[in-house]
C-alpha cells in the first residue's frame, strides 16, 4: 500500500473526511471515522497544518491518519499537537503502514526492522533532554523567586514561568517519542519529581536519562528535604549563558550579606562576614534570645533586622512530643519523619548530615519557655549543609594551632591557612560535570592562594566512585583548574592532622 495517488489532492473539510475513509478501509485500520466537525476542530488545535483559508492537502491526509491512530492507542489531543509539527511526510507514512500491520491497530510495530517514530533517535533526544533540564532549572528558580515572598503559590496558568512551561513541552516529547505516559503535564508533579535523580526509574522513567552520554542522570534539582533548589539547580541554569546570575538563589543571599556587612564598614565587613556565616552554620536552630546575644557579642546588632530575615520561628507542625529537637551531628531542628515508630525522634533534613549520620538528637528545647527560630530552608541548603564540612576543616586546622581563617576576605575562599600559602574550598555537587563546569569557567577566589584545595565531600565519593577521575578528566588542563589539588574531605582533614600544612 502506498500514498502515491493521492500526493497531488487538495480539497475541502468534506473531501478530507472522504479521503479518510478511502484510507481507513484500504488500510484495515481499527479507528472510528471523524466528523467534518472533528476536522475543524483540529484544525484550531494545530493537529492539521493547514493554514485557515486553505485547502486542505495530502499531508492533512497523513496528519489526519496519524491522530486517529495515536488517538486509539490513549494519546490526548495536546500531546499530539505537540509533536506532530517534528514529523516530515516520510516519517508519517510509514508509521501509518506500521499501525496497518498492527492487529487492532492499538499497537506500533517495534521491531528493528520497521521505521516507527517512536524509536528515539539518540542524538537529538540527547540534546533535547539536555535542554529541557536547563529550562527546567531555570524554570524551578524563578519559580522560587514567586513564591519566595509567600504572597504566592504555584498555578498551571499563564503566569508559570515561561521556562518552566518549555521544559515541560519537551519533557513531554520525550515521553511520548519513548511511547510512554506523558509525566511532565503537571507542573505540582513535575516539581515532586525534581527533589529526585534524573535516571531513576521508578520517578521519572525515561530511558535517554539513564543514557551514559546524558550529563545530568545522577542530579536532582531540588533538595528532597529541604524543597529548595539545589546547587546542582543553579549551576545547570547557567550552563547555556542566558540565564543571568542575578536569579540564582546563593548570589542573591550573597549579595544580601554582602550589602550588609558593607554597611559596618571596610574594617568590620569582612569579620561580620564571617561571623553571620558562622552563626548560620553552626547555630541554624536558635533561641531567639541567644541570637540577639551573639549579635551583641560580635557588635553586629545593626544588622538584626537582616539577620532576622534568615531565620523563620519554629512552627509547631515540626514539634516532636511539643518539643524541638536539635540534631546532635549540625545543630539543625529535626523534622517528624513519615516512620514516625522506626524514627521516634525525627530526622535531620540536611542530606550532608543524615546521609553521613545516624538521627540523634543533642538537644530538647521548650518553645513555651523561649521562642525559637530555625534557619530557612534556602540558607540551610546553600549555607548550613555546605558548612558542615566546612567547620570541619576549619576546626581541625584551628585544634591543631594552624593560622586559620574562616571565609576570609567575606568568602574569597572557605577556609585559609597561613594567610594566603593555602586556599581550601568544599564542595558537594552531586554531579561531577557540573563542578568541573563551574570550576572551568572560574574557580573564583582559590586564585589568590599559592596551594589551592578543593574538598570533596566523602559521601559523594562513595555514592559514585568515579566521581573524582570523572571530575579530573573534565578539567581544563591549559587554565587556572591545571592547579588544583582535588581530594575528599576525610584527606584535607587527614593532611591537617599530620601537619602537611604547616608553615
Amino acid at each position: 500500500m502506498s500514498f502515491d495517488d493521492i500526493r497531488d489532492w487538495q480539497g475541502t473539510a468534506e473531501n478530507l473526511l472522504e479521503e479518510l475513509q478511502s484510507k481507513i478501509e484500504q488500510l484495515n485500520l481499527s479507528v472510528e471515522l471523524p466528523t467534518v466537525r472533528t476536522i475543524r476542530a483540529w484544525r484550531s488545535k494545530k493537529l492539521l497544518s493547514q493554514p485557515k483559508g486553505q485547502k486542505f492537502g495530502f499531508r492533512q491526509i497523513l496528519e489526519g491518519l496519524a491522530t486517529l491512530l495515536l488517538l486509539k492507542k490513549g494519546w490526548t489531543l495536546v500531546s499530539i499537537a505537540q509533536v506532530m509539527s517534528s514529523w516530515n511526510n516520510r516519517e508519517l507514512e510509514q508509521q501509518i503502514l506500521v499501525g496497518e500491520s498492527a492487529s487492532d491497530g492499538t499497537e506500533w510495530n517495534k521491531s528493528q526492522d520497521s521505521f516507527t517514530l517512536f524509536e528515539p533517535r539518540k542524538q537529538n533526544n540527547l540534546a533535547l533532554a539536555e535542554d529541557a533540564i536547563i529550562l527546567l532549572a531555570q524554570g524551578i528558580l524563578r519559580q522560587y523567586d514567586c513564591v519566595l515572598t509567600g504572597t504566592k503559590i504555584v498555578r498551571q496558568d499563564d503566569k508559570l514561568p515561561s521556562e518552566l512551561h518549555s521544559a515541560m513541552c519537551k519533557l513531554g516529547r520525550l515521553y511520548l517519542e519513548e511511547g510512554k505516559c506523558d509525566r511532565a503535564a503537571c507542573v505540582h508533579d513535575l516539581l515532586s519529581r525534581s527533589r529526585y535523580s534524573l535516571n531513576l526509574d521508578d520517578r521519572w522513567n525515561l530511558d535517554i536519562f539513564r543514557d551514559s552520554e546524558f550529563p545530568f542522570g545522577n542530579v536532582q534539582l531540588i533538595d528532597t528535604d529541604l524543597r529548595v533548589p539545589t546547587p546542582d539547580c543553579a549551576e545547570i541554569a547557567e550552563i547555556s549563558g542566558g540565564y543571568g546570575e542575578d536569579n540564582v538563589i546563593e548570589n542573591r543571599l550573597h549579595t544580601i550579606i554582602r550589602t550588609a556587612t558593607e554597611r559596618l564598614g571596610k574594617r568590620k565587613q569582612h569579620q561580620a562576614y564571617t561571623a553571620l556565616r558562622q552563626l548560620l552554620g553552626r547555630r541554624s536552630l536558635i533561641q531567639e534570645k541567644e541570637l540577639v546575644n551573639y549579635l551583641e557579642e560580635k557588635n553586629l546588632t545593626p544588622l538584626q533586622e537582616t539577620v532576622l530575615e534568615f531565620y523563620d520561628p519554629v512552627p509547631e507542625i515540626w514539634l516532636i512530643n511539643d518539643l524541638a529537637n536539635r540534631c546532635a551531628h549540625c545543630g539543625t531542628l529535626m523534622r517528624p519523619h513519615p516512620k514516625g515508630a522506626s524514627y521516634p525522634d525525627g530526622c535531620c533534613p540536611i542530606h550532608q548530615c543524615n546521609s553521613k549520620y545516624a538521627p540523634k538528637v543533642g538537644e530538647r528545647l521548650d518553645p513555651k519557655q523561649e521562642r525559637l527560630l530555625v534557619a530557612k530552608p534556602q540558607i540551610l541548603a546553600y549555607w548550613t549543609a555546605p558548612a558542615i564540612d566546612e567547620l570541619a576543616i576549619f576546626d581541625r586546622a584551628r585544634s591543631v594551632g594552624l593560622d586559620t581563617e574562616l571565609y576570609p576576605e567575606s568568602d574569597r575562599c572557605d577556609v585559609a591557612i597561613n594567610d594566603l600559602a593555602i586556599g581550601i574550598d568544599a564542595k558537594s555537587y552531586r554531579s561531577p560535570v557540573l563542578l568541573a563546569s563551574k570550576l572551568n569557567r572560574s574557580i573564583g577566589g582559590l586564585i589568590f592562594y599559592r596551594q589551592r584545595i578543593v574538598a570533596i565531600t566523602d559521601e559523594l565519593i562513595d555514592d559514585c566512585p568515579g566521581y573524582l577521575s570523572t571530575l579530573h578528566s573534565l578539567l581544563d588542563k591549559k587554565s587556572d583548574t591545571a592547579s588544583l589539588q582535588i581530594m575528599p574531605v576525610s584527606s584535607v582533614i587527614k593532611n591537617i592532622q599530620e601537619g602537611k600544612y604547616a608553615s
